[in-house]
């Protein structure tokens, strides 16, 4: 599942302050939020809503005050008073959103957040409000106004790889493949260092591929594959270079997946599904007893029954590949594909007969040759040949 991070925001508190009372730690508690002393803040800020209660900037400063404090409980009592004291008030909407979605209650935080008209917030807090709509709508099951919550926070922030790189991630985990490469290729190129960026592009390219037909399909299988060799340069662990390896498969570089899946085998983690590859690449060359080696040792290193499947169905390809006709047939029984024995059964049959064909007329043209050579040695005797009757 995606993980988003919601950055911290620091508004502009001019528009709070504009109706503010003449208050004893007013001025003081504003001085030492700026500065980040939080302590002394909290208290002068609790004697101004002790001193005027009912002004919902006292409670609103407080409460933000908790908040960048991490008290989040603390910080929803003095949000919500102010909210309520003043429920227009775009800014309280906004914090008190963000302390809900802190705390965990993203279902109070779609309530108010859903409320707020983001053309009442300054520019800069417009892509603020839409993080925090994005985790409050995911973590609510909301997965379709999440996703386009993260598409408008990445956008008010174009130069924002993590931002590009949420929104592409939850594309991805959407179904939304289109969304998901452009998201997650811009992220990539606005932080072309991180590796974990052009694997994440390679792998939604490398679901693009796979649902694609036609001459469009290669194309695309060399995109992914040339966005995880980015990926597999920064760390080349046993996923990245297995997927650099599909990648490849998928584009018909047989070679270059091979040398890729063999280096994953080397790694820690590697299974029986690297080598399983190997044994495709390999008979995708025709090179069917290397294909047969690497699909025995991946045989040797599976005990599922699904996948142990999977790989006799592969070895009884090679076989029947290799007119191993009984090989095949018990390759596909172990398989479970009893189609695949009986067409390998017939195969068979058929192959016996064409050599029993063969044979036979192997042994006709043999009499035939033998036949003109007697009648050339009887040509040559003495007094030519035999009269005919």
């Amino acid at each position: 599942m995606m993980k988003t991070r919601v950055t911290t925001l620091t508004l502009t508190i001019v528009a709070a302050l504009v109706a503010s009372p003449a208050l004893a730690g007013w001025e003081e508690g504003v001085a030492a939020f700026s500065k980040g002393d939080l302590n002394t803040a909290v208290n002068e800020f609790k004697s101004v809503v002790e001193t005027q209660p009912d002004w919902p900037g006292g409670h609103f400063m407080l409460g933000r005050t908790y908040l960048r404090a991490k008290k989040n409980q603390e910080a929803i009592t003095h949000l919500r008073k102010a909210y309520d004291l003043d429920s227009k008030n775009a800014q309280y909407q906004l914090f008190l959103g963000d302390a809900y979605v802190k705390a965990g209650r993203h279902a109070d935080g779609v309530a108010i957040l859903s409320k707020l008209d983001a053309n009442k917030l300054p520019a800069q807090a417009r892509g603020h409000l839409a993080q925090l709509k994005t985790v409050a709508y995911q973590k609510s099951g909301q997965s379709g106004s999440a996703l386009i919550e993260a598409r408008k926070a990445a956008e008010a922030a174009p130069n924002n790889a993590k931002l590009w790189h949420a929104y592409g991630s939850l594309a991805y985990n959407e179904g939304d493949t289109d969304a998901a490469i452009r998201a997650l290729g811009k992220a990539a190129q606005l932080d072309p260092r991180d590796g974990a960026k052009h694997i994440a592009h390679a792998q939604a390219l490398l679901r693009k591929a796979r649902t694609t037909r036609g001459s469009a399909k290669a194309g695309i299988y060399r995109q992914a594959a040339s966005a995880a060799q980015k990926g597999v340069s920064s760390a080349e662990t046993t996923d990245n270079l297995t997927l650099l390896g599909e990648c490849h498969l998928g584009a018909k570089d047989y070679d270059g997946a091979i040398a890729a899946f063999e280096r994953a085998a080397t790694k820690s983690g590697a299974s029986w599904l690297q080598h399983y590859y190997i044994g495709q690449a390999h008979t995708a060359k025709t090179q069917y007893k290397s294909a047969e080696s690497a699909l025995r040792t991946a045989l040797d290193k599976t005990s599922a029954a699904t996948d142990q499947a999977r790989v006799w169905k592969q070895l009884a390809f090679v076989y029947e590949k290799q007119k191993n006709y009984d090989g095949a047939i018990d390759a596909y029984n172990r398989a479970g594909d009893s189609g695949g024995a009986a067409r390998a059964a017939e195969n068979k049959k058929t192959a016996q007969e064409n050599l029993a064909i063969e044979a036979e007329n192997r042994r006709l043209e043999a009499m035939e040759a033998e036949k003109k050579r007697l009648e050339e040695e009887l040509k040559n005797l003495p007094g030519g040949p035999p009269p005919r009757f």
